[in-house]
């Protein structure tokens, strides 16, 4: 099986188990057994865990650097949003932008190592 099957079937497996979930919290909430507040408005502030879904299913293995580092950088940027957008600890975009930098260059020093750690595995074309 190559790396771009296994990334595929791992991609519809995770986001299955992921609609799974929010169906069944949807059931209970409709079961009167949770009470779940759908305003739009405070449900925007959830969608940065999409990304964190996505950026699981490229870091399960089996997983090319490529793949690993991308996937790290979705779950990356999906906590800075999080935190930036909500002021979490009193932090908004202008305090943590500096962060996405530094993250940037993490990844540029990672991806020679990761190549190094995984030598046998060939980058899907």
């Amino acid at each position: 099986m190559s790396i771009h099957t296994a990334y595929r079937w791992r991609q519809q497996m995770v986001w299955g188990m992921a609609l799974i979930a929010a169906g069944c919290v949807l059931l209970l909430d409709r079961a009167d057994i949770i009470d779940i507040d759908f305003n739009l408005m405070h449900f925007w502030r959830w969608w940065p865990w999409l990304l964190v879904i996505s950026g699981i299913t490229k870091i399960i293995p089996p997983t090319t650097p490529r793949y690993f580092l991308s996937g790290c950088w979705e779950i990356f940027f999906a906590g800075w949003w999080y935190v930036s957008f909500n002021h979490v600890w009193g932090l908004d975009f202008g305090d943590t932008w500096p962060a996405l930098v530094v993250a940037s260059g993490i990844g540029m020093l990672l991806r020679p190592v990761l190549d190094n750690a995984f030598p046998s595995i060939k980058e899907p074309k």
